[in-house]
């Protein structure tokens, strides 16, 4: 009988298939590092796009910007403008102020009762003094002078009696404040806006 020995094919043919496990594990781990590598460029090339974006439009932002402060001060210039056009328009409406403060005066200065000596007009302040015949008169005047549309706030600061030519007559000083109907606080305001 012939004896062969088959433990070296069968080593043999062992050792053939670590090898081929070893090489196909090889082959493998290559493809995953290439993959892996593919992987990693793929996301450099994305981050340089995405950084080249970014860059963009930061440019892009700062030209708005710039132009978004240009429209704010425009805006800004404008308001001022607007103000300082109502502030003339409301000067001029008041520039006649005075005139129809006279003219008021004049016409509820009652004739032959009463007396005027003194006008004073400082700003939007009006202080009248004068005689007048009697208490009656001075309070009506007041009354009067209050229904005006120019003239608010009318008080008496002083009320006295005193002999003038044999009579008794009532001296009297009264205050209150003068503007243009309607425009006073708007006036006011805007003045001290455009400030």
């Amino acid at each position: 009988m012939i004896r062969i020995n088959l433990l070296p094919v069968r080593e043999i043919k062992r050792r053939n298939k670590a090898k081929k496990q070893i090489v196909f594990s090889l082959a493998a781990f290559l493809c995953f590092l290439t993959m892996l590598a593919l992987y990693a460029y793929y996301q450099a090339s994305n981050i340089t796009k995405l950084q080249k974006e970014n860059e963009r439009m930061q440019a892009e932002k700062q030209q708005y910007t710039k132009i978004i402060n240009e429209i704010k001060q425009l805006e800004a210039d404008k308001k001022v403008l607007l103000t300082r056009i109502d502030v003339i328009k409301q000067l001029k409406q008041s520039s006649s102020l005075t005139v129809h403060v006279l003219d008021e005066v004049a016409n509820f200065t009652p004739p032959h009762r009463m007396w005027l000596t003194k006008l004073q007009q400082t700003g939007g302040d009006l202080k009248i003094s004068g005689m007048a015949l009697d208490n009656q008169t001075v309070a009506k005047y007041m009354d009067d002078l209050a229904s005006s549309s120019y003239i608010q706030n009318v008080n008496l600061v002083s009320s006295s009696m005193e002999k003038f030519a044999d009579r008794d007559l009532k001296l009297f000083s009264v205050s209150c404040a003068v503007s243009v109907p309607g425009s006073n606080k708007e006036m006011m305001k805007n003045i001290k806006d455009s400030r």
